[in-house]
């Protein structure tokens, strides 16, 4: 994103949370913002646990987003603010008494809300890449996830044309932006914008580029009414799936035969490693197991002669090769050899199995006039 379109969207999100704009330039943009945006940016929850709690009102943080940091001008010089300096005494009585107690707990200036001392605004990149926009990117997602919207009566003669009809009915549609990821070691994403009338049935493919031509609002428009649905969320959530699974099984498979070849070819490249190590440790295990238990027969002493024999077994406790030395070694928390080999089987599969994978970006119920035609 350039400065221009992070300018555009900045001041899109603030208009959307109805934030106060104090000053604009190409460069930076000063705001106080609104309760909505408040809550979400500036991470204060006792803050507004304790406005809930008692109903003060509230007072909101005033930002200033830069959009260009390299072009921003630097803040005028401020001389150092003394906080136990008071004014001149002056001759009014009370006026004194007041002073009194300014030169005994100090004169605090206002303060407007950031870290930066009395009277400064605090200042954040929205640059590219800068922790304020991606924060302000996610909350716009997650608070634009699931919207209701209506298509607005502008013109007068629509207007008069309803109020002659007395009312004018609305047809519900389901709008849902859904992302397709074709994943494997690469990946490649579509993302497919799907309309579905929940009262014929009919359904449009690219339906957001033909929302952006309507004009269309939060709140129901006067002489508008709403049409009973005759589909429910689930039948037409069926439908679209249906819709974006044909389009999947109609797509090229290339990308997947050539994705399992080189899953094939890691499988190998990890067994021509790991094969001769386990096998030398199963030789290894096999031939210890082996010499482990020597039982001999031995008689007993002159002295016991009389006594019945006695088995004796006897362990030939030879010194262990550099394989045993490295697992005797080993931590109890550290994998076995198996254990690296299948792990290292699954990343790998994990990592080049071709799959797709959908999401659903947002969604939306967007009421239509039913006359409306789609081109």
């Amino acid at each position: 994103m350039d400065t221009e379109q992070i300018s555009s969207y900045i001041m899109r999100y603030l208009d959307a949370t109805s934030c106060n704009i104090m000053e604009k330039t190409p460069v930076y943009v000063t705001v106080k913002l609104s309760e909505q945006a408040d809550r979400l940016l500036t991470n204060r929850p006792y803050y507004w646990g304790f406005i809930d709690r008692t109903g003060t009102e509230a007072e909101t943080m005033r930002y200033t987003f830069v959009f260009d940091p390299d072009n921003m001008p630097p803040d005028p010089y401020r001389a150092p603010i003394s906080y136990v300096t008071a004014p001149s005494v002056p001759s009014n009585p009370v006026a004194a008494g007041d002073a009194a107690i300014q030169r005994t707990f100090g004169v605090a200036p206002g303060f407007n809300g950031g870290s930066r001392g009395p009277d400064r605004i605090p200042r954040e990149n929205v640059n590219f890449g800068s922790r304020r926009l991606a924060q302000i990117m996610d909350v716009a997602k997650e608070s634009g996830r699931f919207v209701s919207l209506y298509e607005s009566l502008d013109s007068e003669s629509e207007v008069q044309f309803a109020r002659g009809r007395h009312s004018v009915a609305y047809e519900p549609w389901i709008l849902l932006n859904v992302k397709l990821e074709f994943a494997c070691d690469l990946k490649r994403e579509e993302v497919h914008s799907i309309g579905f009338s929940l009262i014929s049935g009919t359904l449009h493919t690219n339906f957001m580029d033909k929302m952006m031509q309507c004009s269309l609002t939060p709140k129901l428009p006067a002489q508008v009414h709403t049409m009973t649905w005759r589909y429910t969320l689930d039948q037409a959530v069926q439908q679209i799936e249906q819709t974006l699974t044909e389009h999947v099984r109609n797509s090229d498979e290339a990308w997947a035969v050539e994705a399992s070849e080189r899953l094939e070819d890691e499988w190998d490249r990890l067994a021509a490693y790991y094969e001769p190590l386990l096998k030398e440790e199963a030789e290894n295990k096999a031939k210890a197991k082996a010499n482990e238990v020597t039982v001999t027969v031995t008689d007993t002493d002159t002295e016991q002669a009389s006594q019945p024999v006695i088995l004796t077994i006897v362990v030939n406790e030879e010194p262990p090769d550099e394989t045993e030395q490295v697992v005797t070694d080993k931590e109890p928390n550290q994998r076995t050899l198996q254990e690296q080999y299948d792990l290292r089987r699954n990343e790998i599969e994990w990592q080049f199995q071709p799959r797709i994978e959908m999401s659903i970006i947002n969604a939306a119920i967007i009421y239509l006039r039913s006359n409306k035609v789609m081109t």
